[in-house]
């Protein structure tokens, strides 16, 4: 907790001139204590994101019983602020009325228990902290969330500390770990990959911590764990939010005393790795709900980087467009797409529940289709008909046609992956979503399923 005075102010990041001459900018601001023995106290709002709470890694610490570790956060962007309640046990009010989100105003009064706060911006500006560049690394955005989060990259990727990346299936979680790793000063070392939600309750463990010979049936000798293989390096757990309370203790461990135990022995062994995590669950409401240790959570996400679904940031889609068709069919592939620019307006007005990973996955197609040159309106109005999408069909391929005029094998690919997609979505529909019962249904491993939800880009909450 930190008290204010005119030093204390948030300092202006000094960028490079690749910026745009206008950064984004926001009023300086203060709450104001409005109650009790610290009546008149100031606190400055001097980052980006602020979290309030009585837990010990918060930015304003309250001592109050109603309030929870991580109550709420104040978030600043080229909009203004905006409060967000962390699903509190007892809620967070702004005037009176209790809040989810919302915008502050000045002079508005926020409350937490007994505790009474005034948010009060000052006279001056500060500019809001963003990266000078369009990239962090093969990660790729021109708008100014995406070059806040490269900036946070940036700034942390050279340190040990622990991060969690949280946002929507598809909006490249794995791939921003894979370039914090190569930003890192571990680079040189390891970087290994865990799915927790693929592998099997009784295998996890063996994968993380591996196991001694005759540990269980079929270990027929010794063989170390993920945290062992990437020694110096760094661990990505994907899906951590699918973890067993079984085994949140032991990564726990892992954290805290940097040691591991194999299956099936004692012994412990010494280990030097660094944690980065992903999920697409409120990991806030995990913990609420007991589902997720608090004490493993708050280890996880030192640092908490959230990425925005692509509907939130389809500036972004000419970039990556380009970028996406250059990576995967070389560096003349742009002059084989008819009328880009037009295609690009189809594109935007699409929702992307897929994210990135589903206009990646257009792309891709489109390039192994019949049209040339290119075209990516015809690959769009084929693969996403109805729901939300709202570009004009080029009337060149009907729904399931055949064309005939290619190999047999291509066409039956083509829809079967038709029939796949149309297939799991349903499925999902069907069970609102949750996977170990669409499986059971499916009569297919959840695994399996969770690879064809993956391949089909399916945002498993549409």
């Amino acid at each position: 907790m930190s008290s204010i005075n005119n030093s204390s102010l948030a300092k202006t990041l000094v960028v490079s001139a690749q910026l745009p001459k206008k950064l984004p900018r926001v009023r300086r601001t203060v709450l104001v204590v409005a109650s009790g023995d610290q009546q008149g106290r100031e606190y400055a709002v001097d980052k980006d994101v602020f979290v309030i709470g009585k837990g010990d890694s918060v930015d304003l610490k309250l001592d109050d019983p109603a309030t929870s570790r991580r109550h709420c956060e104040i978030r600043a962007d080229e909009h203004g602020y905006s409060i967000v309640d962390l699903n509190s046990t007892n809620g967070t009010f702004v005037n009176g009325v209790r809040i989810s989100n919302a915008y502050l105003n000045p002079g508005a009064e926020l409350q937490f228990g007994n505790i009474r706060l005034v948010f009060s911006p000052l006279q001056e500006d500060r500019e809001l902290q963003i990266s000078p560049t369009e990239n962090f690394g093969s990660v790729v955005g021109s708008s100014q969330s995406m070059r806040r989060i490269f900036y946070m990259a940036e700034t942390y990727a050279a340190t040990d500390a622990s991060i969690m990346l949280t946002g929507e299936t598809g909006t490249g979680k794995e791939i921003m770990a894979e370039e914090i790793h190569r930003h890192s000063l571990r680079s040189d070392k390891p970087f290994v990959i865990i799915d927790c939600a693929a592998l099997a309750k009784d295998l996890i463990e063996s994968e993380l911590f591996g196991h001694v010979k005759g540990a269980f049936t079929g270990a027929a000798a010794d063989r170390p764990g993920a945290f062992e293989y990437a020694n110096g390096g760094t661990v990505f757990l994907d899906e951590v939010g699918d973890l067993s309370m079984e085994l949140q203790p032991k990564l726990l461990r892992v954290l805290e005393k940097r040691e591991i135990r194999r299956v099936g022995t004692n012994a412990v062994r010494k280990i030097d790795v660094r944690i980065i995590c992903a999920t697409n669950r409120d990991m806030h409401k995990e913990v609420e709900e007991g589902r997720f240790r608090e004490d493993l959570f708050y280890r996880l996400a030192v640092v908490n980087i959230e990425l925005p679904p692509l509907r939130k940031r389809k500036e972004d889609i000419p970039l990556l467009a380009r970028r996406f068709a250059s990576d995967l069919h070389g560096p003349d592939a742009l002059d084989e797409i008819a009328e880009f620019d037009a295609s690009m307006e189809v594109l935007r007005r699409y929702d992307w529940p897929g994210n990135v990973r589903e206009l990646r996955n257009l792309i891709d197609r489109a390039f192994y289709g019949p049209y040339r040159p290119v075209d990516l309106s015809a690959s769009m109005s084929f693969w996403h008909r109805g729901g939300t999408q709202s570009g004009p069909s080029s009337g060149k391929l009907g729904r399931g046609e055949v064309i005939g005029s290619r190999p047999f094998k291509e066409e039956k690919a083509e829809l079967v992956d038709e029939f796949e997609r149309k297939y799991i979505m349903k499925l999902l529909k069907r069970n609102d979503g949750n996977i170990s019962k669409s499986a059971r249904e499916a009569d297919i491993e959840r695994a399996y399923l969770q690879r064809l939800i993956k391949k089909y880009s399916i945002n498993v909450g549409e």
